[in-house]
């Protein structure tokens, strides 16, 4: 005579825990905010946010390049420093100024005040 199991309730379909997912999130106007989960290393909150938003795509671009740049002349271990060509000082002054007249034109409070100097009388 075999028994008959009876099981009750729902059945489990699937019993795995995901431990590590991504979610993306999209705003009205825009923006992609990407939110990297681990459980297992942080069980109380997302290990990483990326914020992705359209007006500083130019200015992410122009990093990159700067940094593309910068990373052409780092000094490795045991080497002597490379030299940094005129052309490549151009293009490094060039990405700077832009980065920053892009950054100030979204916070122009944020921007250097220009201090004169002071003339001084003579007697």
């Amino acid at each position: 005579m075999e028994k008959k199991i009876e099981r009750r309730g729902r059945q489990a379909e699937n019993d795995t825990v995901i431990s590590v997912y991504t979610q993306e999130f999209k705003d009205h106007n825009g923006e992609t905010f990407t939110w990297e989960w681990d459980k297992i290393k942080n069980p109380n909150g997302p290990l990483s946010v990326t914020i992705k938003d359209p007006q500083w795509a130019t200015y992410d671009k122009k990093d990159k390049q700067l940094i593309e740049l910068l990373e052409k002349y780092e000094v490795k271990k045991g080497e002597r420093k490379p030299r940094v060509t005129k052309a490549d000082k151009e293009a490094i002054e060039k990405l700077e100024y832009e980065m920053n007249e892009i950054f100030y034109s979204f916070y122009p409070e944020d921007r250097p005040k220009i201090r004169k100097k002071r003339v001084t009388k003579t007697k």
